[in-house]
């Protein structure tokens, strides 16, 4: 029996993305759309860590994005996003985690049910595996792991 790839396998995806500014995100969207359009989840979910300050009504809109800030979180934890809340009780096969993993948003993923945590350019000890790239653009980075995961068995 074959072992297929990381990337065969994948049919569902959690994605946490940093914002950092107007462009990048909207790059990131644009990059995002284009990995979506080969059709290959039967889930996704995105989920953007913006800082407390920033207006969600100045992002760009997007079905699958929740935009998620530190001011969504009860003094005791608890998410009041309750439609995020249950995006997070599905199963996912992989998740990409772009940026600083120290959100308030890792505490819940460590509670869903993801089978492969990946890392882009950061280190933490809950990444089952770690991705560094030199591409600076959303859809250079979102290329580069695709390719990668294609030539990794599981």
């Amino acid at each position: 029996m074959s072992k297929l790839s990381i990337w065969e396998q994948t049919k569902s995806m959690v994605v946490v993305w940093t914002y950092q500014n107007d462009q990048q995100m909207r790059d990131f969207v644009k990059a995002i759309d284009q990995l979506l359009l080969q059709k290959k989840f039967a889930h996704a979910l995105i989920i953007v860590n913006i800082p407390k300050d920033l207006d969600k009504k100045t992002l760009p809109p997007h079905f699958l994005i929740y935009y998620n800030s530190p001011a969504d979180f009860s003094m005791f934890g608890k998410l009041k996003d309750v439609q995020l809340e249950a995006e997070l009780q599905k199963n996912y096969d992989l998740l990409l985690w772009f940026g600083t993993p120290d959100s308030k948003i890792k505490g819940l993923l460590q509670k869903s049910s993801i089978k492969k945590w990946l890392g882009i350019n950061e280190l933490d000890p809950l990444f089952d595996m770690l991705l560094n790239t030199q591409q600076t653009t959303p859809a250079g980075q979102l290329e580069f792991i695709q390719n990668t995961l294609q030539r990794i068995q599981s």
